[in-house]
């Protein structure tokens, strides 16, 4: 008796690698743009749009990698969605209907990364509830398994011969006990990702960091070929450089970034204080170099 069942991916896997090489260009022409043009705020603005598409590429990339390792097994004792690091393992014997999706009526669908062929993630409809899908077709040809708790949605290749297999073990009955589960990738259950007081201190100095640059970037088309980087206490000049080293103070903030916020989450685990401590003078850190920048900027 047939235990697993394919997907039809070529359309989601084609699909979602044209959506990566259209990314991967921009990235390599916003950076060739950045390098080639004078530093501005459009340089800046051209370097996160870089970062930005790189993130998306990841994200892709990872959820293709889900998409090619996808399948569904099924037995007299539960039907289980593996989706690359993904699984969710769903009880015969909790099943309450089986629908198609043409029954779905009212669909709200949370945002997320979707294409034609690729159709995964978490929705709610009027009459069914909250629906997991991971299926790489149309609700149209896609089938809903629910159970008290939760409802998915999935689309075998040979869907036809999928539910009368899934009637068959049915009426058949489980020949043992399962439980309504799911497994994910270890990472997502790294204790950081709930720590709101950590990851608000880490990525505020992140951000003061970004934000920093920009202003430097907006700035610095304005500023004289000289500039002076330190003072006095009576305001005389004490250290004049070229304009470009007032991007010297950012590095200085990259420095920090990569020491403090590296020894912390090499800290995380073991002593959460120090990390804390770590962290927050980071944060400090980023706010004086803010200080210094200002005070330079305005005395120009």
């Amino acid at each position: 008796m047939r235990n697993t069942w394919n997907l039809d991916v070529r359309w989601g896997w084609l699909i979602g690698l044209v959506i990566v090489a259209v990314l991967i260009a921009l990235t390599v022409t916003l950076v060739v743009l950045a390098w080639m043009s004078p530093i501005t705020i459009w340089t800046f603005l051209m370097g996160v749009g870089a970062v930005g598409a790189m993130v998306i590429i990841i994200r892709l990339i990872y959820q293709l990698w889900g998409l090619i390792n996808a399948v569904y097994e099924m037995d007299r004792n539960a039907v289980v969605i593996r989706w690359g690091g993904i699984q969710y393992q769903i009880p015969m014997a909790s099943v309450q209907a089986i629908l198609q999706g043409t029954d779905v009526t009212g669909l709200r669908m949370q945002p997320g990364f979707r294409w034609p062929g690729y159709f995964v993630g978490l929705g709610e409809a009027t009459d069914v509830g909250p629906i997991l899908f991971f299926a790489t077709r149309p609700l149209s040809e896609q089938i809903i398994i629910r159970t008290a708790g939760m409802a998915y949605a999935i689309s075998p290749k040979d869907l036809e011969e999928f539910l009368q297999a899934f009637r068959e073990r049915l009426d058949m009955g489980p020949t043992q006990e399962v439980e309504e589960s799911s497994k994910h990738p270890g990472f997502l259950d790294w204790v950081i990702w709930r720590d709101r007081l950590g990851l608000s201190v880490l990525l505020g100095s992140l951000l003061l960091l970004g934000l920093l640059v920009g202003v430097l970037c907006w700035r610095y088309p304005y500023l004289p070929p000289e500039i002076v980087l330190r003072f006095d206490p009576e305001g005389e000049a004490l250290l004049v450089a070229e304009a470009s080293r007032i991007f010297y103070i950012a590095l200085l903030g990259v420095i920090f970034l990569v020491i403090n916020g590296g020894l912390g989450l090499l800290l995380y685990r073991r002593e959460r204080t120090a990390t804390y401590f770590l962290w927050i003078g980071l944060l400090a850190v980023q706010g004086g170099l803010w200080a210094a920048a200002v005070s330079v900027l305005m005395r120009q």
